[in-house]
């Protein structure tokens, strides 16, 4: 028997033992024929005793290239139940298919193989990955910030657009945060930056003559601090790599992208174009400029997250993300859990909580690796 497998049949044991509400009941109604249809060729593809491999990616082809919530439950709870038996290569393919699921065709290209790097060539922890997986299997949406919603035509995962490519400090390179980029950047001492103190009037004078406009005041630092912190401003900036008044290098606007990697937006939130002041979803690095087309990723996660001396002390899901997750419409990957997975230090009795709603607190669900709505056990 295969570890994942034992993973998610215990996850079913504790569900039934908790007597909590079945899922159908605390997600979204829509997408439930869908999900019947895929009960439907399960019940089919079973009536032999058995769940293989094959029947799994039957499965996921009867879902459709958009895999909706209720749907990967009825897939998860496939390779989970004993009411059949089920095959451990069933099982290492759902996982597998959960993984790669609503990912751009560049993104899997990237990241077929199971041990893949990140996209900024880091080595992915094995911890990771599994978390990754299993929470997928269990329903954590992977989205595309592009998505326009059918009904009012505006995006469906955030109020902002992405315009940047992976260039300059908005490299994937640059902008993954991991426990080793915190050390390395703790523990540098020699590093030299302008720092963010303020905002000056400046001058500039052109064939039409001068005007006055608002620019980034900077103080020269030395020695690095293993920060993440908010910063926003609305000046000019001539130094796009300058730091926070923290010394810290990336601002608070993180998101996790589908690889599992971890990133945060450079503290002067401008890239090298200076279109837009940076939001979340630009670190999806969607964007219209020729020859980027595949820089574009998609997200499991966008929220704020603090550091402090290296030490994560907050973190936060926001915006249309987090009203998504707390009226029950999406699954979301705990990012409290792959911080862990990472080997982040975390400060003591750390928690998630939502930004732009008062619905409530996220439920973390240890075993399955995701934020759900808040459940009620009697």
């Amino acid at each position: 028997m295969s570890k994942n497998y034992c993973i998610i049949t215990a996850v079913a044991g504790l569900m039934a033992a908790a007597g909590c509400a079945s899922e159908s009941e605390l997600v979204e109604v829509s997408g439930k024929a869908d999900a019947a249809a895929v009960q439907d060729r399960l019940e089919e593809l079973v009536a032999d005793g058995v769940l293989d491999a094959d029947d799994v990616d039957a499965l996921f082809e009867a879902a459709g290239g958009t895999v909706r919530l209720q749907e990967m439950l009825v897939i998860r709870d496939a390779v989970s139940t004993d009411r059949f038996e089920v095959e451990d290569e069933a099982v290492a393919r759902a996982l597998e298919r959960a993984r790669l699921t609503g990912l751009l065709d560049s993104e899997v290209a990237l990241q077929a193989a199971p041990d893949a790097a990140s996209y900024a060539g880091t080595e992915v922890p094995a911890a990771v990955r599994e978390l990754v997986a299993r929470a997928r299997l269990n329903g954590a949406v992977a989205y595309d910030v592009r998505e326009v919603d059918d009904d009012d035509g505006e995006l469906e995962w955030t109020p902002y657009p992405s315009t940047t490519p992976a260039t300059a400090n908005m490299s994937f390179e640059y902008t993954e945060v991991s426990p080793q980029a915190l050390a390395d950047d703790l523990a540098d001492d020699a590093v030299t930056y302008n720092a963010i103190v303020g905002s000056e009037t400046a001058e500039e004078c052109n064939a039409s003559g001068c005007f006055e406009y608002q620019r980034a005041r900077y103080e020269q630092r030395t020695g690095g601090t293993g920060n993440v912190a908010a910063h926003y401003d609305e000046v000019w900036h001539d130094d796009i790599f300058a730091r926070g008044s923290r010394g810290q290098k990336w601002a608070s606007n993180c998101a996790i992208l589908s690889d599992g990697s971890i990133h945060c937006l450079p503290a002067s939130r401008r890239s090298e174009s200076q279109d837009l002041i940076l939001t979340n979803p630009h670190l999806s690095r969607c964007n219209d400029r020729p020859g980027f087309e595949d820089s574009c990723r998609t997200m499991l996660y966008n929220g704020h997250i603090t550091v402090s001396g290296g030490v994560v002390t907050s973190v936060e899901v926001s915006g249309r993300v987090s009203k998504k997750v707390a009226r029950g419409r999406v699954h979301l990957i705990d990012p409290i859990a792959l911080l862990e997975a990472w080997g982040f230090e975390l400060a003591p009795g750390l928690d998630v909580h939502y930004g732009n709603t008062e619905d409530g607190v996220p439920e973390r669900d240890l075993e399955r690796g995701v934020l759900t709505p808040p459940r009620f056990r009697p």
